[in-house]
């Protein structure tokens, strides 16, 4: 039985295959280091400050607190109608399943249709919803 065993063992190191030690003992190949430092730039200092207009706001966006926005919504060749209805009912919530239904068929045939009317604030609100949604929309003043 041993001499067996030892005709199998004998066998099975003819398919081994032994290699140089130094194969194992290599360190994994690594990138080469980058460095980068800072360097001073010369930094030209103003004479005098600006000067800043404290009128009107630069952002067309901003508003009256009173006026009136119209949510529109615009017609788009991906967005299936029944998942524009969806949207409109789940983010805006003034809207029925009905006048969602409403809503998108007018933009599906008119190219655009109006979502509703509210303060800037919350017409701006629901149109970052929409888009959210993958929807088209924009808010802008109504006339």
């Amino acid at each position: 039985v041993a001499l067996a065993m030892l005709a199998l063992f004998a066998h099975a190191c003819e398919s081994l295959v032994i290699l140089p030690f130094d194969v194992y003992a290599r360190a994994p190949i690594r990138a080469p280091i980058q460095v980068r430092m800072a360097v001073e730039a010369p930094v030209k200092i103003p004479d005098k400050a600006p000067i800043i207009n404290p009128g009107k706001p630069s952002d067309d966006r901003q508003s009256d607190p009173a006026k009136k926005y119209k949510l529109l919504l615009f017609n788009d060749n991906v967005n299936r109608r029944e998942y524009v209805a969806k949207v409109l009912v789940s983010n805006v919530p003034e809207l029925t399943q009905a006048d969602a239904y409403v809503v998108m068929q007018k933009a599906h045939k008119s190219g655009v249709a109006v979502v509703g009317i509210w303060l800037f604030e919350l017409a701006e609100a629901y149109c970052e919803r929409l888009k959210l949604g993958g929807l088209i929309s924009n808010i802008e003043e109504e006339d």
